[in-house]
């Protein structure tokens, strides 16, 4: 721990660069809004205009945004238009944005016990197994016959599951959407003004990439690391929503897995965070920060009281999922932006 800060503080500035939030020579450059996702991992996207919002300001450390948000918020819209960055269903079955060439893998490692969870849902639904098979089918064979760079938008997916059976009202239509968003294959693209668009991961422009089962708890953790810690496994078992023993497995395996004791307590953190100056540090706190709803300095770990005093989550953070965006003052959330 460094002396000349509180255990408290210390996390949230180490927080606020690996996030990409605030600099440091010792963490990767985020220079394009490619290389902030690949470096995130995936970036929660439950609204898609904040989402962008949210990349744009991690690239080189929010100066691009500082000075023209509207340019640089278009860099990011121009990565999903060019299939560098896409929108799915990676990480609890909640909509966030990743690197196109991660989609599968990502999705089929963390979506099982979403998976398990949702099928439970489905005979109150209306949704036997028959029907899902049928109305999964059309869909991917749809999309796998689109051309590339063509998109399906919502209402079009939902017809597809009509005239294969399967009624989408009454919920059943996002409940399918998402569900066969974590199987690993589709993903959303550039909405169609305010819908969503979906698009078969074969019909990206790029390829995915592959990742071995073996290794992708490691990889999984080794993301996780540089783009969120200090963390604990209790972190990463709420964000990927997997077992505390997997998290713990793939923290201890990690390609550049470090321990880093903060106050009283054991840290998994990245290696480069062993060379963070204390100047870096003060900088992260000294800065301000007006970020946007469901921003990952909340949404990426478990407690969120590191920098969220419990008596203003209610402005910023609704136990039902509601967000709004909100305003960080020396590491420590002071409310609603208004």
């Amino acid at each position: 721990m460094v002396a000349s800060f509180t255990a408290r503080q210390e996390l949230q500035a180490r927080r606020l660069i690996a996030q990409g939030l605030a600099q440091s020579a010792a963490r990767p450059e985020l220079e394009s809004p490619k290389s902030v996702i690949e470096h995130l991992l995936a970036l929660q996207g439950q609204t898609y205009k904040a989402g962008i919002r949210a990349i744009a300001q991690r690239i080189n450390n929010g100066s691009d945004f500082a000075e023209n948000p509207e340019q640089t918020v278009a860099e990011v819209l121009k990565s999903v238009e060019n299939h560098e960055i896409v929108r799915a269903w990676p990480m609890r079955g909640t909509l966030h944005f990743l690197a196109a060439t991660e989609a599968r893998w990502l999705m089929r490692l963390c979506s099982p016990r979403v998976e398990n969870a949702a099928a439970k849902r489905r005979a109150g639904l209306g949704i036997d197994p028959e029907s899902l098979v049928s109305a999964t089918s059309s869909l991917e064979e749809y999309l796998l016959n689109l051309p590339v760079g063509e998109v399906l938008p919502r209402a079009q997916a939902y017809e597809l599951f009509a005239e294969a059976g399967l009624n989408p009202k009454e919920g059943r239509g996002p409940h399918l959407l998402r569900a066969v968003g974590g199987f690993g294959d589709i993903v959303q693209s550039v909405p169609a003004g305010r819908y969503e668009t979906f698009v078969h991961v074969d019909r990206l422009r790029v390829e995915q990439r592959y990742v071995a089962e073996n290794d992708a708890l490691a990889e999984l953790a080794t993301r996780y690391l540089n783009g969120h810690g200090p963390v604990l496994v209790e972190d990463l078992s709420w964000w990927a929503y997997l077992t505390k023993r997997d998290c713990k497995k793939a923290l201890e395996t990690a390609r550049n897995s470090q321990k880093m004791k903060i106050g009283e307590t054991e840290y998994f953190v990245p290696a480069w965070q062993l060379d963070v100056t204390e100047a870096e540090l003060t900088d992260a706190l000294d800065r301000s920060y007006e970020l946007p709803a469901f921003d990952e300095y909340l949404l990426g770990y478990a407690d969120k009281s590191f920098t969220m005093p419990d008596e203003i989550r209610h402005e910023v953070l609704t136990k039902n999922g509601i967000s709004w965006d909100f305003t960080v003052q020396a590491g420590e959330v002071v409310g609603r932006t208004h």
